[in-house]
């Protein structure tokens, strides 16, 4: 019993933001696809909040030398930028902003750098080389100092449209079991086989999750265990780093977060919780556009208009595709 209780406090989270998002160039060569704005916030700021209000206060940001001073901008602005902010009346505009960052510590590492400096001590990130998103998380040993830790791909946007926290609902189910957790999300059937499917088992943390059986990653059509992926949030306690070590390279030489959790599950140490809110894949062109309408119908001083635009340039792009039919 003194094993859990130990782990439930989960007060780090780590983001994800290592890639390049070439999906979306030219439009991020100057910036972090993280820091593209949906509506006026930046999608970290979003991934950001969303943790606050689980009882998150320290953050790390993972990413690569590329978009380093991007992200650096964002957590420490240029104090001439907030000077001419000031002296332009703007200053309210960025209420928000201050707001979160007075109730969380951010920190950035690159995941390819040998030395970390964290808290002005420098330590040496022994598997800098290892590619793949078990070794952007195995960046984080040293910032997590033995702790437990959420982790966030920091273009998978979820939303609960009451204002709620995605994030609360991981922390909670490794609360009370003490298990490596990762969110599920029902889609179609016909479409999980492009993604991973859960094995589920019994019920537990007072009906707020699931044990997870196994996860199967892209199963044939027609032999996926259930239509709900595993995306987005982890939960997950200082053995992850020895099991990444452990693990083995995928034939494009990365190795896979997901890998390390199907062990745990296998092993008995799997859970799960499901989402039902709303989720946006921002990585995506379609997912980006349609977290970008969310937000101006989500917003009540421009949803009228929002939705009579929308309905309108929906008409107008129908004959437009009809024409090149």
């Amino acid at each position: 019993m003194e094993m859990i209780e130990n782990r439930i406090n989960i007060k780090k989270a780590v983001i994800l933001a290592g890639g390049l998002g070439t999906r979306f160039l030219p439009g991020v060569l100057a910036v972090a696809k993280e820091l593209v704005t949906i509506g006026t916030k930046p999608i970290l700021m979003y991934q950001m909040e969303d943790l606050a209000k689980a009882g998150i206060t320290d953050i790390l940001i993972i990413g690569n030398k590329l978009k380093e001073e991007s992200f650096k901008n964002f957590i420490t602005p240029s104090e001439e930028y907030i000077e001419k902010i000031i002296q332009d009346g703007k200053r309210p505009l960025m209420d928000e902003y201050y707001e979160l960052m007075n109730k969380v510590k951010v920190t950035y590492l690159n995941q390819y750098e040998k030395e970390q400096n964290i808290d002005g001590k420098v330590y040496v990130n022994e598997n800098h080389e290892m590619r793949g998103s078990s070794g952007a998380v195995y960046t984080a040993k040293n910032w997590a100092n033995g702790e437990p830790f959420i982790v966030v791909n920091g273009d998978d946007l979820c939303i609960y449209p009451d204002g709620k926290s995605a994030t609360q609902e991981v922390v909670d189910v490794f609360a009370a079991t003490g298990k490596t957790v990762e969110y599920a999300k029902e889609m179609p059937r016909d479409v999980i086989y492009k993604y991973s499917s859960i094995v589920f088992g019994n019920p537990i943390a007072n009906g707020k999750g699931f044990e997870m059986l196994d996860i199967v990653e892209k199963p044939e059509p027609g032999t996926e265990p259930s239509n709900f992926m595993g995306f987005a949030r982890y939960a997950f306690d200082e053995r992850v780093f020895e099991d990444i070590l452990n693990s083995k390279p995928r034939a494009n030489g990365e190795y896979c977060i997901t890998d390390v959790v199907q062990k745990h599950a296998r092993e008995g140490n799997g859970a799960t919780c499901i989402f039902d809110g709303i989720y946006f894949d921002c990585g995506s062109k379609e997912g980006y556009a349609l977290a970008n309408a969310y937000a101006g119908l989500a917003d009540p001083h421009t949803f009228n208009n929002t939705r009579a635009r929308l309905k309108e340039l929906v008409a107008i792009t129908e004959n437009q595709h009809a024409k090149r039919d």
